[in-house]
């Protein structure tokens, strides 16, 4: 009996790592994607890969539909928790700074605007801003199910091992 509920503890803390590793991965990369959300990633050429929301061309400061594959993107700029005008407020700006190539004081520019506007966008519309849990929390709560997988497991063997 004593074996049967050592085997049973031990599987229960396998899955609880497991979750928790999971957890972990997932709660970094959302983290990544939420830091990420309001850096305009400024490019050459048509090379988007870094995960940001934004993406300007720096021969023109047009805006590049950087997409998911079957996914079309509008041409416009579009920031989560940004209204109408000021997503209109960045892309003009771009434009008219990107008429000649943008430097990398307008760069600068661009960012410092878009900067500006995200201390007015509501934490509940940021990336994840409405989840419970996510991004740093996750990766705390992936981290606690993995110590106590581990503490568990160990104390399990302990006691399973002890003689009579």
């Amino acid at each position: 009996m004593r074996l049967l509920l050592g085997c049973l503890a031990c599987l229960t803390g396998a899955v609880l790592f497991a979750v928790g590793i999971t957890s972990v991965l997932v709660g970094y990369a959302e983290q990544r994607h939420a830091d990420r959300a309001y850096v305009v990633g400024f490019v050459p050429g048509s090379d988007c890969d870094d995960g940001h929301e934004l993406y300007l061309h720096t021969d023109d400061g047009a805006v590049l539909d950087c997409a998911v594959g079957g996914v079309f993107g509008s041409g416009h700029v579009r920031l989560p928790g940004f209204t109408g005008a000021q997503n209109d407020e960045v892309e003009v700006l771009a434009e008219e700074l990107g008429e000649d190539g943008l430097s990398t004081t307008e760069q600068r520019r661009i960012q410092g605007l878009v900067d500006g506007h995200v201390a007015a966008v509501p934490p509940a519309e940021r990336p994840y801003g409405a989840a419970a849990v996510s991004g740093g929390g996750r990766i705390w709560l992936g981290l606690g199910m993995v110590v106590a997988a581990l503490l568990g497991i160990a104390g399990t063997l302990r006691l399973v091992r002890r003689p009579r």
